[in-house]
């Protein structure tokens, strides 16, 4: 697998940009922040970092060979995009979220969400302020034919959960607008144990000798893909990967994912980590039988508060460790800004120092 940056229109794989990605961005940040080819009031970037706002979504998918189809299976199937986020925030929660399901899609399909036809969400991961030193996204697809009942069942989820992915904390499992659902059998396995292609991206924030991440676009891969030979376009016109001299999209065998990251707060957004939290409990505590539903409204509010509390705790450590540092400038901005922080996860106004 192979992760590639987007500079304007340029690819350019993640080593390389290790190498020479200094150089590039002073020549990139004199130019627009974002590809060419888009609109000039284009919504600028707002840049992420260690106690930003960070928001990671799906921007493009393009399916390559999949699904595949043989003699008997010559018609589209059904493809489902599912995410996954590990080392989330204070809980180092990990999760697995269904996003969206792409009926009847024929290979070489390009999916930039879900149409207007369907419900769901792009996106992957969001934090009001990271706190953790990396985070681990990725990307998966699994191809089936699911029932009608079932895509219903998603659309009145999807329907009252804001712009939240649909979690799967256990196998056989969604969580959603407040509740919990077992679903068939063949469906989990679909969801769960048959993804045909995945892709993963490791955010470091703080880890040395990584270079940070920046708030800009990037596209996951095969190595085989060598995307560094197409320029990537976000356009009305088109989306993806494009030959530099054709300018024709990337028609060939491989998939890749595109993905955005930026550090705009979305407070419409907060209930991302408790649900997170609550979906790892989860598959400790629930068994529903098949096609039974139990509220979970409970478990989501107090994780909810016990995430609160622990920011608290935490920023009283960081008060008494600001009272204790005596004349050191640099030290107490560091623990001031960490503090802003840890403050920005309080979703209880009257728990917040």
């Amino acid at each position: 697998m192979a992760v590639y940056r987007v500079l304007n229109q340029l690819v350019l794989p993640e080593d390389e940009f290790r190498v020479a990605g200094a150089s590039i961005l002073e020549t990139i940040d004199s130019l627009d922040n974002g590809p060419e080819g888009m609109d000039d009031d284009m919504t600028e970037w707002v840049p992420v970092g260690r106690g930003l706002p960070l928001t990671v979504m799906i921007r493009h998918v393009y399916t390559g060979r999949f699904p595949e189809t043989g003699f008997f299976s010559s018609t589209g199937r059904d493809i489902a995009v599912v995410s996954g986020v590990k080392d989330y925030d204070i809980f180092a929660a990990s999760a697995r979220a269904l996003n969206f399901i792409a009926t009847e899609t024929a290979p070489h399909a390009h999916l930039d969400g879900p149409d207007a036809f369907s419900q769901g969400t792009a996106l992957v991961t969001y934090s009001p302020a990271v706190l953790t030193s990396s985070v681990t996204v990725s990307v998966e697809l699994a191809v089936s034919t699911f029932p009608q009942s079932f895509l219903s069942s998603l659309s009145a989820a999807f329907g009252s959960l804001a712009g939240l992915p649909i979690l799967m904390p256990y196998a056989g499992y969604l969580l959603g607008a407040g509740q919990v659902m077992r679903i068939a059998g063949d469906i989990g396995h679909a969801l769960f144990d048959g993804p045909v292609f995945g892709l993963t991206d490791r955010l470091e924030f703080e880890i040395a000798g990584a270079r940070r991440p920046r708030a800009d676009f990037r596209i996951l891969a095969p190595a085989t893909l060598r995307a560094e030979r197409y320029e990537y376009r976000d356009a009305p016109s088109g989306r993806g990967l494009f030959d530099k001299e054709t300018h024709r999209p990337y028609a060939g065998n491989e998939p890749y994912i595109v993905l955005s990251l930026d550090g705009r707060e979305r407070p419409e957004l907060k209930d991302f980590a408790p649900t997170v939290a609550s979906a790892a409990v989860l598959q400790r505590f629930f068994q529903v039988k098949d096609g039974q539903q139990a509220a979970v409204d409970a478990v989501v509010e107090g994780l909810r508060l016990v995430s609160d509390l622990k920011y608290r705790a935490r920023a009283d450590e960081l008060k008494k460790q600001m009272a204790a540092v005596g004349d050191d400038a640099a030290r107490k901005k560091k623990i001031v800004d960490e503090l802003a922080a840890v403050t920005k996860n309080i979703q209880q106004p009257e728990l917040r120092p």
